[in-house]
């Protein structure tokens, strides 16, 4: 067990505090709203490298101001799936949710099957978690193992840009997403 710990412990990188930051939408001179904390805990324990959230009023004496305390514990980021019908299909992905601790995810995944052409096939996706503080966030794929849109399970390659900002609480007034993809078979 405590050899498993200490590998972990040294591959892990906590999440930085700029980050979290970016992921707050309560601003300073703003009226401390707690329906808006309660949302922002929540925006936050979604994501997929923080695993829980807390977000405490330290009230400053002599004051009408308050200090918030963020307090966060990280998920193990680095992963991996593997799946598919073996021997005939083969299905792998390894990934970093959380990749230097700055909220972005970089994932390989690939397919080993007998009866495609080419039989191997992978893709990259690269995600970048409340750009700039906007909580958009940005994604770039390139995959050789899309299945089609078209009828029957034609293999099809992408090269995918996302932008999106969800609706991150009843407060938020801006929502909705882009997507441009080349897409081919």
């Amino acid at each position: 067990k405590k050899v498993v710990a200490d590998v972990s412990n040294f591959l892990h990188v906590n999440t930085r505090t700029k980050t979290v930051r970016q992921h707050l939408f309560i601003k300073e001179n703003e009226p401390l709203n707690p329906h808006k904390l309660a949302d922002n805990e929540r925006f936050l324990r979604d994501k997929d490298f923080i695993l829980d959230c807390r977000i405490i009023p330290d009230s400053i004496p002599g004051t009408d101001s308050v200090d918030l305390v963020v307090l966060t514990r990280d998920v193990f980021s680095i992963g991996g799936t593997a799946g598919g019908s073996p021997p005939s299909s083969v299905e792998f992905s390894v990934y970093d949710a959380n990749l230097s601790g700055r909220g972005q995810r970089l994932e390989y995944f690939s397919l080993l099957e007998q009866d495609r052409f080419p039989r191997y096939g992978f893709g990259l996706l690269f995600n970048q978690s409340s750009i700039f503080g906007s909580l958009a966030n940005l994604e770039l794929q390139y995959t050789q193992i899309n299945s089609g849109r078209s009828v029957g399970k034609e293999n099809e390659y992408a090269i995918v840009t996302r932008l999106n900002r969800p609706l991150v609480s009843p407060y938020s007034r801006l929502a909705g997403g882009l997507e441009f993809s080349r897409n081919w078979s």
